[in-house]
């Protein structure tokens, strides 16, 4: 799985949403980044993910903005990013216009009569 930063991230799913137009389905997952998630993240990168050092320090409190891990997958193709709370809306909006582009390629529902 290939860890992109949030624009390319966007440019790639881009990409696999054109490809799909012929065949194939993309599926697009968002979690929320856990302490336990981050702690992983920052052993396996070996750095900690942009906005995981708050959660960690201020692990009890109710007020922390997590992190998002965006997951995408095309035919055996997978890519992944991590948006930090302060980027999420950039990223949401961006997200959002690549929907929007390629919505023509989805199917209408058939819908026999009862």
């Amino acid at each position: 799985m290939k860890e992109l930063d949030p624009l390319a991230f966007t440019v790639e799913l881009g990409q696999f949403y054109e490809k799909s137009k012929t065949a194939g389905t993309v599926s697009v997952t968002m979690k929320r980044m856990t302490t336990a998630r981050l702690i992983k993240a920052e052993k396996v990168n070996k750095e900690m993910p942009k906005g995981g050092k708050a959660v960690i320090e201020n692990k009890g409190s109710d007020d922390v903005k997590y992190p998002c891990i965006v997951r995408a997958t095309f035919k055996k193709a997978k890519i992944s990013t991590i948006v930090a709370p302060d980027d999420f809306d950039k990223f949401q909006n961006a997200y959002s216009t690549i929907i929007r582009a390629y919505m023509d390629t989805l199917k209408k529902k058939d819908r026999s009569k009862k």
